[in-house]
């Protein structure tokens, strides 16, 4: 295991440094002028030179690659040319994409697990008009999720913000400069009397509900192995909000991180909707796959009860396909999340790398580049260990991995 850990983390790692290498060189050459072109009509020839200088925007191509790379190696992102240093700028930008990243992806994850469990499996009823009804809600649910899955995006995005906006009320977002992107959104009182930031209180809410899951998912487990039950799901949705919030009230920032989430649902409510279809689809065929093998007919045989057959024999047979084909659609759906942060205005990563892209400020353009690389090799090397925990097909053997016949 340890081998095999070493070797993904070592290919994660190459595969960061040629992603950023190559679109350092891409984004430089693609871009005509560089940061003074804009200065263009104000600046005679020999200020715009003086400023190249001063920048170090003279340099050759490779050798400013060289120094970037040196800086990097370093611990150092540079500055950008506006005053403020990369790092603290993305700091400021990164808790604002990982709430949506994060949190959507968990949640599309799980809806699509579940809806995909419950449309892939037989409907039996003695009531014909019950069964009638469940089979059409089956195909109802399966159609949205396709339609949500193959939606254009922007145009998602700009329904979702019309109902989240005006029919239910609740605050949307508008698009701010990357620097300090926080004081454009919340300016409420609230937040001008809080004594924290919008986002350490992101990063609280991310923390507390990765804690509350790991909770839940103790107390199911626990109740699995010694009393052969696990709460329904309708309680265990209220049970995690309840906690959810519960926590954000016990440790002091329960407004500000309602008030928060009020403002990210237009975004988190987009993500998830393009998100969970893929995951529902497949595990839909994966599931409808396995009615017909003989571990399913031998549980029956020992007289298991349907959701039994269903959640502990087929939707772990279900589970391995469905994420390979995450760990493939990642980079896509991280895709997804730049997009809409841009269409919405959400100040995260995107919007600290598109402004920084209009104005060539190519310090920042790389920083952001490098956190987005950086969070995708991250969650793909959590993704690999994860099947390879969940598969026991999969052995190591010479540091190479295998699999049993």
């Amino acid at each position: 295991m340890l081998h095999y850990l070493s070797k993904r983390a070592l290919s994660s790692l190459t595969a960061l440094f040629l992603f950023v290498s190559l679109m350092f060189f891409v984004t430089e050459i693609v871009i005509p002028g560089d940061f003074t072109t804009q200065f263009a009509g104000v600046l005679n020839p020999q200020q715009r030179a003086e400023l190249q200088h001063e920048l170090e925007l003279d340099i050759p191509l490779g050798q400013r690659y060289l120094n970037w790379l040196r800086d990097l190696l370093h611990g150092d992102l540079g500055v950008s040319l506006y005053g403020p240093a990369v790092v603290d700028l993305l700091k400021e930008a990164l808790p604002y994409t990982l709430l949506i990243f994060f949190l959507g992806t968990v949640i599309a994850f799980q809806l699509g697990q579940k809806l995909g469990r419950l449309t892939a499996w037989p409907v039996k009823s003695n009531h014909p008009v019950l069964a009638a009804i469940r089979k059409y809600l089956s195909g109802g649910v399966t159609l949205g999720a396709v339609l949500f899955y193959t939606t254009f995006p922007p145009w998602l995005a700009f329904l979702v913000a019309q109902l989240t906006a005006r029919r239910l009320s609740l605050k949307r977002s508008f698009r701010g400069p990357a620097i300090n992107p926080s004081k454009q959104i919340f300016t409420t009182a609230l937040w001008q009397e809080a004594s924290l930031t919008p986002p350490i209180v992101m990063m609280r809410i991310v923390f507390s509900f990765v804690a509350v899951w790991l909770i839940l998912t103790w107390v199911n487990s626990l109740l699995r192995r010694r009393y052969h039950w696990q709460l329904p799901v309708w309680i265990q949705v209220f049970v995690f909000a309840g906690l959810l919030v519960g926590s954000w009230y016990a440790f002091g920032f329960g407004q500000c991180a309602l008030e928060l989430m009020a403002v990210a649902a237009t975004p988190l409510v987009t993500y998830i909707l393009l998100s969970f279809g893929e995951t529902l689809l497949i595990t839909r065929t994966s599931m409808m796959d396995t009615l017909q093998e003989d571990f399913i007919t031998t549980a029956r045989a020992k007289g298991a009860p349907e959701v039994t057959v269903r959640d502990r024999h087929a939707a772990r047979t279900a589970l391995f396909p469905v994420l390979s084909r995450f760990m493939v659609s990642f980079p896509y759906m991280l895709t997804s999340t730049v997009i809409l942060e841009d269409v919405l205005g959400w100040p995260g990563i995107s919007n600290a790398l598109f402004d920084s892209l209009y104005q060539q400020d190519m310090a920042v353009v790389m920083g952001a580049l490098l956190f987005v690389g950086v969070i995708s090799a991250a969650a793909r090397l959590t993704l690999d260990i994860l099947y390879a925990v969940l598969d026991p097909r999969i052995r190591y053997a010479r540091g190479q991995i295998r699999r049993a016949e």
